[in-house]
């Protein structure tokens, strides 16, 4: 099972919390988006950025970016989808 979870803050540290939890169970793939595309943390290796997001706010970023159109395709991939 391939669990999404979509974190729009910074920093977030309930979000945070459940990502590590689930990483030991299963699957986990992150998209930082809106302000989520400045956060610094422990992700998996499967963490993806929002490039337009990044773009406006004009930082970087060690993750994969990734467009609107993929970020679609990467919800369908997906079992389950979480937003914090």
């Amino acid at each position: 099972m391939k669990t999404l979870h979509i974190v729009r803050k910074i920093n977030d540290p309930l979000a945070y919390a459940v990502i590590a939890d689930e990483m030991s169970d299963r699957r986990v793939v992150v998209l930082l988006m809106q302000d989520g595309v400045l956060s610094a943390g422990h992700f998996p290796e499967e963490t993806y950025v929002c490039e337009e997001d990044l773009g406006v706010r004009g930082g970087e970023s060690p993750y994969f970016l990734i467009n609107y159109p993929g970020i679609v395709r990467l919800i369908r991939e997906c079992d389950r989808v979480t937003v914090w």
